[in-house]
């Protein structure tokens, strides 16, 4: 197997998830939604309980 190149082995983390996160955050608003019902799928992700599935209800706005 050939040798995986530096930036592999250790990858950052927070880089990956600064990546993950904006391009969450641009999906989301091509798709339609503003940027604070973007804020208010992020605060229900915050609130869900370790290890369970993720389901997002519907916006109220």
């Amino acid at each position: 197997m050939r040798p995986r190149p530096p930036y592999m082995e250790n990858p950052d983390k927070y880089a990956i998830a600064n990546e993950v996160l904006s391009s969450a955050i641009k999906v989301l608003q091509t798709a339609g939604f503003y940027e604070e019902e973007v804020l208010e799928l992020f605060a229900e992700v915050l609130k869900k309980p370790p290890r369970t599935p993720l389901y997002l209800e519907k916006l109220q706005s």
